[in-house]
């Protein structure tokens, strides 16, 4: 079996952080895409920046991501079952010894992602040099590090 691999654009905020969620405490905070995506953060696990908890960072993702990926992969099954039967019902109908007939399956509709600006406090990692946005409550008293877990 072929491995098929999907590409998922997410339009970031104004400064390019993009919109994630703790699958612990559900607190959304953003990182930037750029440090995300490099190399030299290869990023397997991530820390949520309130609770300090580790998880592998797909479970990181929000609701819209994963109902993102969920239409894509979707689509891409819808595709392959059209194509499959769409021959299949040529090559038997040809014989005409058979009749069959068959109605594609339709495409859900992907909506685009995008990170909305809002009112976040940008943190610097004195350990690893990354950056992180949080909502910074009053009476928050710390904030780790998604990318090494220290505190910040």
């Amino acid at each position: 079996m072929a491995k098929v691999e999907f590409k998922v654009q997410i339009q970031g905020d104004s400064e390019g952080f993009i919109l994630y969620e703790c699958p612990f405490c559900k607190s959304e905070f953003k990182l930037s895409a750029e440090e995300v995506q490099s190399d030299k953060n290869n990023l397997n696990d991530m820390f949520c920046p309130y609770c300090g908890l580790t998880r592998d960072k797909d479970s990181f993702y929000t609701e819209e991501m994963v109902k993102h990926i969920k239409a894509l992969m979707e689509n891409y099954i819808s595709e392959q079952f059209n194509k499959s039967f769409g021959k299949m019902t040529r090559d038997i109908n040809k014989s005409k010894a058979l009749k069959m007939d068959y109605k594609p399956l339709k495409k859900v509709h992907v909506q685009e992602l995008t990170t909305k600006d809002s009112v976040e406090q940008q943190f610097t990692c004195k350990i690893c040099d990354n950056h992180v946005k949080v909502l910074y409550c009053s009476g928050a008293s710390k904030i780790f590090c998604p990318y090494c877990g220290v505190d910040i």
